[in-house]
């Protein structure tokens, strides 16, 4: 991989005055050599193996259906690579303007929308971050498309919309509101890609107290997105200290995190590729996406394997 970066130390900056005695500095016309480029090479077999374990896999029997929420922005369940993909809530008539299941949502057929109260799971490009994890998760496969980590003839992914806006944003009740509808609904796995400095007590209680597996990114480091020990400035919920919940960071193809990439050796349990990963966007589009926000969706993808050859898998709380 190669990127071009600007050399600071090779550019004269141009420095004004106003008559406030107020500063304005600019850039000056650049030239090729106000760049450097470095290269990171990849290191053989740094990636997540994933081919053996789909042959394995064909050989599993008895599998069950794994249900995964992806509590983030919307996702575009029109997507080819993503139709097939979607939970569909079995007790809900599509479209009949009647909540069916009586369970307080109306027409909640792939999942509902928190922060508008809802059933419309998809707006446009705003919806970008969690389409791109949900075809990381199960993609469909051979259809010319991506591939996703996990079969999705029997891993589906309910969509919960949390977060929205140019900004990605939501609140602790769109979150934990997310985390009810998902457990009362079968969920086994969460996908959380995404992170705040503070975090709430009901938060926290209610993960520690859901039998469900929260896969959790540990953020891209500080406004220099340079990665920071989230052990001593905690992330949440990536550095709560329950064992249904699993950090992950970003590993670069090289074998070592991205610079960008948040670490702490007691909240942080495992890395993942998370650099120019390939996958679904709004659109019937594919796009390279980088972060922990990318990395989480690849382990998620993979504890939905365990999950789907073992009928009996509880998480154990401290």
């Amino acid at each position: 991989m190669l990127e071009r970066k600007l050399d600071l130390l090779t550019v004269d900056l141009n420095v004004t005055t106003d008559s406030n005695g107020v500063d304005t500095i600019s850039l000056p016309p650049l030239a090729p050599n106000n760049f450097k480029i470095t290269s990171t090479l990849a290191e053989p077999g740094i990636d997540v193996n994933i081919q053996p374990a789909w042959e394995l896999y064909k050989q599993m029997e008895n599998k069950r259906t794994v249900t995964v929420a992806v509590i983030d922005t919307g996702i575009d369940a029109t997507h080819p690579d993503l139709a097939d993909s979607m939970w569909v809530n079995p007790g809900e008539i599509p479209g009949d303007g009647i909540d069916n299941d009586g369970n307080g949502y109306i027409d909640d057929v792939n999942g509902w929308n928190f922060l508008d109260n809802n059933n419309v799971l998809y707006s446009g490009e705003i919806d970008s971050h969690g389409t791109h994890a949900a075809g990381t998760i199960a993609a469909s496969r051979d259809d010319g498309g991506i591939a996703g980590i996990a079969d999705n003839h029997f891993v589906k992914i309910m969509s919960l919309k949390a977060l929205g806006g140019e900004n990605g944003q939501g609140t602790p009740e769109t979150v934990m509101a997310a985390i009810r509808y998902a457990e009362a609904n079968g969920a086994q796995i969460c996908n959380l890609s995404f992170g705040s400095q503070g975090c709430t007590e009901e938060m926290a209680a209610m993960m520690k107290a859901s039998n469900m597996l929260f896969i959790v990114a540990s953020g891209n480091g500080d406004e220099n997105q340079i990665g920071y020990n989230i052990d001593q400035d905690p992330v949440y919920p990536a550095s709560l200290p329950y064992d249904n919940i699993l950090t992950v960071g970003n590993l670069m193809f090289n074998g070592k995190l991205d610079r960008s990439s948040n670490y702490g050796p007691v909240s942080v349990d495992i890395a993942a590729p998370g650099t120019y990963i390939l996958s679904t966007i709004p659109d019937k589009g594919y796009a390279f996406m980088s972060g922990t926000s990318m990395a989480a969706p690849m382990v998620t993808g993979h504890c939905s394997y365990g999950l789907l050859c073992k009928a009996r898998v509880k998480c154990h709380r401290r």
